[in-house]
């Protein structure tokens, strides 16, 4: 089983895009053979709080994110047409994918919105740092920080091994982290801290200083989005 990422940009309104991704796209999709799951993160509405938290650093940011899971036998060129007929652009990321902490506390439910919201990174290596140093410290040192120091309840690393498109932006990983939705506005509950001012700032020292280490802050995009598990 392999996984397909796909960021998609429209040039319709959010909710026409969004209620055509749900009730049309993920229909299409699925009737292609060798389709196992699909997801969808879009920054909609509901997420709109989580505003402070969006950075477009690199790139104008997606409109949506659509998540393959498929056999080896799936063309993906097939995936392609079905997505070109909802987007204006695309790019698709062959991706490895590496669950670090499953969603336990808050399943998923087929279609419905998922518990809080999901804040999906998107990563370059710096410059001045190998490919190899960039995965292994993040892979190895940083997974463990980030899981200690903040609330989410879902983590997801996927390591770009391909990547095909129109106007693609090179990123070497996609990250999916589930937040509690307070986390959106209070900082105390994204560091799983609450009423804990010294742990709080604890956290987000410890989380600080690990992301300066592999993260060009000049150069990450990052996105609140709804999750949505099909």
């Amino acid at each position: 089983m392999r996984k397909i990422v796909y960021l998609m940009w429209s040039d319709s309104s959010d909710e026409h895009f969004a209620r055509a991704l749900h009730q049309d796209l993920m229909p299409l999709i699925g009737d292609i053979a060798g389709i196992a799951r699909k997801q969808l993160n879009i920054p909609d509405r509901d997420v709109d709080a989580a505003s402070a938290l969006r950075m477009e650093n690199s790139a104008a940011a997606f409109d949506a994110m659509c998540s393959v899971w498929c056999t080896d036998a799936v063309d993906a060129t097939l995936l392609d047409s079905a997505i070109r007929n909802f987007c204006v652009q695309f790019s698709r990321y062959h991706v490895e994918e590496i669950e670090r902490l499953p969603n336990t506390q808050h399943p998923s439910e087929p279609g419905v919105r998922t518990h809080g919201f999901s804040q999906v990174a998107l990563l370059r290596c710096p410059q001045g740092m190998s490919y190899d140093a960039w995965l292994a410290y993040w892979q190895n040192t940083h997974t463990a920080i980030a899981l200690e120091t903040q609330s989410t309840f879902r983590y997801v690393q996927n390591i770009v091994s391909e990547v095909a498109g129109e106007d693609v932006s090179c990123y070497h990983a996609i990250v999916e982290e589930c937040f509690p939705a307070l986390a959106m506005t209070d900082s105390a509950v994204f560091y799983n801290a609450t009423g804990d001012s010294k742990k709080q700032q604890d956290n987000m020292k410890r989380m600080i200083d690990s992301c300066v280490i592999f993260i060009d802050f000049d150069e990450i995009d990052v996105v609140p989005t709804s999750e949505y598990v099909y």
